[in-house]
């Protein structure tokens, strides 16, 4: 019998829950220059900064000398929304997979097919995500979380895979569902610390 159970990680957590940003970052001596401009001139003055501003990250990112917030920004809402995305195409086509096969004169392989195709997506999830850039200890661990997640995932695909020709396999893949949610829990704990600290939010 056929225990696939579909379930995603960073997908789960940054699409289904995506993050928003509460408030910007300014810096600590504006208060009393922006109380002596005009509005048009404080537009201006804004405008001015922005572009200071993307200048300095531009370069600090060249320099490898970021700051944590402003690498927590791009971490997520640059480097993880192509991986969000590309385990959301997984997880889609192997639930329709899942649900053609029933219809499929060879179920087993059929089954094992997509199977193998979401192992090798997420075999391209991880390294995708193990080239992303992070320099902060925070983000370190929080990839290295995610790196784990995907890992322990497809382990749990493979287990779905050897379930079709070996039923005893039942508990072994039982538990290495709950290996992945403990994990999913981790990481997604971890996320909303980080978000909190830096001004994001979850919405549902």
């Amino acid at each position: 019998m056929n225990r696939l159970v579909v379930v995603g990680l960073i997908a789960f957590l940054l699409s289904g829950c995506s993050l928003m940003k509460m408030g910007k970052v300014s810096s600590s001596n504006e208060g009393a220059e922006d109380a002596e401009v005009t509005a048009t001139d404080e537009k201006e003055k804004d405008e001015d900064q922005k572009t200071e501003a993307n200048a300095a990250a531009d370069d600090s990112s060249k320099k490898g000398s970021m700051a944590p917030a402003d690498e927590f920004t791009r971490f997520i809402e640059e480097d993880m929304s192509d991986i969000s995305v590309m385990e959301y195409n997984v997880q889609v086509n192997l639930s329709q997979a899942q649900r053609e096969s029933a219809e499929d004169k060879d179920k087993d392989q059929a089954m094992k097919d997509a199977l193998e195709r979401a192992i090798a997506g997420y075999e391209q999830l991880s390294m995708k995500m193990e080239a992303i850039e992070v320099e902060s200890d925070e983000l370190v661990k929080l990839k290295q979380e995610a790196l784990e997640g995907f890992r322990i995932y497809q382990e749990y695909l493979i287990l779905n895979r050897e379930l079709i020709d070996d039923p005893s396999k039942d508990e072994e893949m039982i538990a290495k569902n709950l290996e992945y949610q403990r994990a999913k829990g981790t990481y997604q704990s971890h996320l909303e610390d980080l978000a909190d600290k830096y001004g994001y939010s979850f919405e549902q």
